[in-house]
């Protein structure tokens, strides 16, 4: 070897020594367990919203149910004979349904620990994705180019809804179940799960979309062929073109995020899995380990865990841990995860006055108009008590929304910043007349327009109910409450 090449070789070298050293200083997850008592290669995975099962398909057509906690395996039942291609909860969480990508779907009631019904057809042969619909009282599928609908008890006719000519590679459902957006060549379509009719229809580039993945009912992430991931954002049943932002990750697969979509998991590149942080279009962390390419992964009950599936047959278990920060007389700085500017929490339910706001209120005490801003009602909501305690959070993208809450003349929040963590407030109700809780817009984030959940029980079931307003308009919840 020359002198030429000899330095090339070395410079080579100490780059891959520099890479890996700085890799290895950055990573923050690492294996604290794996479970290999699988019969065969891990296919798929999913966990429930609730975020206490961890569901697992292998290429044999084996499911594994876990506790999330604590990756203990709770049963394992043989649901089909081909490889479990895909997995999804309704909405209750109460059944799974599975399928396989030669043409079966099963459904798993879990209150009654089986397989309660299946269908089979090889005209349904390239199955790519299941999934429930409104009130989970239909099911949608794929075959190839063709979208498929039937009963969720999969006991009465299937009816083909449409033919594409590019095969549908995947879609996702709302979380209301009201739309499904799928991908069909380099198109997304947005489907109204009412009528089955097409929506929107858009192009996502020069190369067709084979992965999606919907963040929060806010964000539509997609993933083509040519390795191109685009976020798209999502409200008003239609998707915003072109996407918000876009990067370059190399062969498509299955995506999983973090709750606030901060961090990303991918597989399929190799023996490892790579832990993203999208917004800076760099990877965090390679997580190696696996001896065959990683096709699944999932948070366990916080994102400080995290479970990889491999087709070796193995499940690995991953914990965060907090680095110590180096010793170097130059300062690191750590980017923000999320390219937004989320607003540290201002006040709580507030004990001192806050100025009241002119407000047009009518008779039945119903609010018109707050600050020149109309007030739209939502819904009305009987109660039975006099005092309701009710939960507000984003369960969507957290982009730095802060908001006001208006309760029968008074502000309960000022300018308060949404997060995911449930902040509870106590309600006090007036009887027999209308009790009125309004969300005022103080901005509207980096994604349009001003959202907020709510969650609480009426004294007979838990109740959601999501709100959103703009810089025009108010949304508004009325309770009334009948001794």
């Amino acid at each position: 070897m020359n002198s030429a090449k000899l330095h090339y070789f070395f410079q080579g070298f100490l780059f891959v020594l520099l890479f890996t050293f700085q890799n290895l200083e950055a990573q923050q997850f690492r294996q604290v367990a794996r479970f290999n008592d699988l019969e065969a290669g891990v296919s798929s995975m999913t966990v429930d919203d609730d975020r206490r099962q961890l569901i697992i398909g292998d290429e044999k057509g084996n499911l594994y149910f876990r506790d999330l906690a604590t990756g203990t395996l709770q049963k394992k039942i043989k649901a089909h004979n081909a490889q479990v291609n895909t997995l999804a909860f309704n909405s209750t969480g109460k059944l799974l349904i599975s399928s396989t990508t030669d043409g079966e779907i099963k459904i798993f009631d879990f209150a009654k620990d089986q397989i309660i019904q299946s269908i089979y057809s090889p005209d349904y042969s390239g199955m790519r994705f299941v999934l429930f619909s409104i009130a989970d009282g239909f099911i949608y599928f794929n075959g190839n180019n063709r979208l498929y609908k039937t009963r969720s008890d999969l006991t009465q006719k299937v009816d083909k809804i449409l033919e594409e000519t590019d095969t549908i590679f995947d879609a996702v459902i709302t979380k209301d179940r009201s739309s499904l957006i799928y991908a069909s060549g380099t198109k997304l379509k947005v489907m109204s799960t009412r009528s089955d009719m097409i929506r929107q229809e858009i192009n996502s580039g020069s190369s067709p979309v084979e992965r999606l993945c919907l963040l929060r009912d806010s964000l539509l992430v997609s993933w083509s062929k040519d390795g191109t991931i685009s976020f798209w954002t999502y409200k008003y049943g239609q998707l915003l073109s072109p996407p918000s932002f876009w990067f370059k990750a190399g062969f498509p697969s299955t995506m999983n995020f973090t709750q606030d979509g901060s961090f990303m998991v991918s597989g399929n590149i190799g023996n490892w899995a790579r832990l993203w942080n999208p917004f800076e279009r760099k990877i965090e962390q390679e997580l190696f380990g696996h001896q065959a390419p990683v096709k699944c992964s999932e948070f366990g009950t916080d994102e400080n865990t995290l479970f990889t599936g491999s087709t070796d047959g193995n499940i690995f278990v991953w914990k965060k841990t907090e680095q110590p920060q180096p010793l170097d007389t130059v300062k690191k700085v750590v980017p923000t995860p999320v390219p937004v500017s989320i607003p540290e929490e201002k006040s709580t339910i507030l004990t001192t006055p806050v100025q009241v706001p002119e407000v047009e209120m009518t008779e039945t005490n119903i609010p018109k108009i707050i600050n020149g801003r109309k007030v739209i009602q939502s819904e009305t909501i009987e109660i039975q008590q006099s005092t309701l305690t009710i939960y507000v959070f984003d369960n969507s993208f957290i982009d730095g929304d802060t908001m006001s809450l208006f309760f029968n003349g008074e502000w309960l929040l000022d300018h308060y910043g949404v997060t995911k963590f449930k902040k509870p407030i106590t309600l006090n109700f007036k009887a027999n007349t209308n009790n009125f809780l309004v969300l005022f817009a103080n901005n509207m984030g980096k994604s349009p327009p001003n959202t907020a959940a709510i969650v609480f029980s009426d004294g007979n079931k838990e109740r959601y109910v999501k709100l959103s307003s703009d810089l025009k308009t108010c949304s508004a919840l009325n309770f009334v409450y009948k001794k």
